[in-house]
């Protein structure tokens, strides 16, 4: 593990160090079009110090997160429910089969009608985004459960679906649901930030589009740094935070993963 560490920090100090010999010092690549990192880390380190840079930042990480909340409240509830019984399967699989195939950033149009705010709208669009994801692999993690522990579970007169859900369900599919949130989050971020690019008012989408109207390069490419900081954050924090909460091993499964809503 730490000698992955180790790569992974080496493979991108040494891209780093490529990108600045190529432009800063070889010319390689015209600087008026891809600037080189010292100056792009100069110009992040002066945006991170203006008030206004920090709202529409604070701004793009709350739509984020209460998007992923929710993501992760509906996503873990009903696909821990279809990945244990075949009926609410069967039941929620064929509307689920007919809404996924869309992109989610075409319904903004739709959902900014339906909502008073655009920012809510833009929370609404990230959300269903991700509950997907979570979904997905909350079902997919139920149904790897052995059916032993069901049986022992009601020898033992936990016959209460809450009990059931809450003993064995949820804890486990835990690690099927921490990888679905962590790529729910980041899904979350990529909507949150395509949406505000078309109608946020504040954020970092919005931030990027006004510095591409004004050719602000060092602005742009400032915020993207930024962008992959906050994405860099959320996968490992929640990587960090599922090893500390997940101390037991995905239980073998007794059926395969299915990768279908039907």
């Amino acid at each position: 593990m730490h000698t992955d560490r180790r790569y992974q920090m080496l493979s991108l100090v040494a891209a780093v160090l490529a990108w600045q010999l190529a432009v800063g010092v070889f010319g390689v690549i015209d600087p008026g079009v891809l600037p080189p990192p010292a100056t792009i880390f100069e110009r992040t380190l002066a945006l991170l110090g203006e008030q206004s840079f920090l709202g529409h930042v604070s701004a793009t990480i709350e739509r984020t997160l209460l998007a992923s909340v929710l993501a992760t409240v509906f996503g873990v509830s009903v696909g821990v429910l279809m990945g244990w019984n075949d009926t609410v399967k069967a039941l929620l699989g064929p509307l689920f089969s007919a809404v996924y195939p869309i992109p989610v950033i075409a319904l903004l149009p739709l959902v900014v009608l339906v909502f008073s705010t655009d920012s809510n709208a833009l929370v609404f669009t990230a959300a269903l985004g991700g509950f997907f994801v979570v979904m997905w692999n909350a079902m997919n993690g139920a149904r790897q459960i052995r059916q032993l522990y069901f049986d022992v579970a009601t020898d033992n007169g936990a016959t209460s679906p809450i009990t059931i859900f809450r003993e064995i369900l949820l804890p486990g599919s835990l690690p099927a649901i921490f990888v679905g949130l962590r790529l729910a989050m980041n899904t979350a971020l990529l909507i949150v930030i395509s949406a505000e690019l078309l109608a946020g008012g504040r954020g970092l989408g919005y931030y990027l589009w006004v510095s591409y109207q004004t050719y602000s390069l060092g602005d742009i490419y400032a915020t993207l740094v930024v962008i992959a900081a906050i994405g860099v954050g959320i996968t490992y924090g929640l990587r960090w935070l599922g090893d500390r909460l997940i101390t037991w091993t995905p239980a073998e499964t007794e059926r395969p993963a299915e990768h279908t809503f039907r």
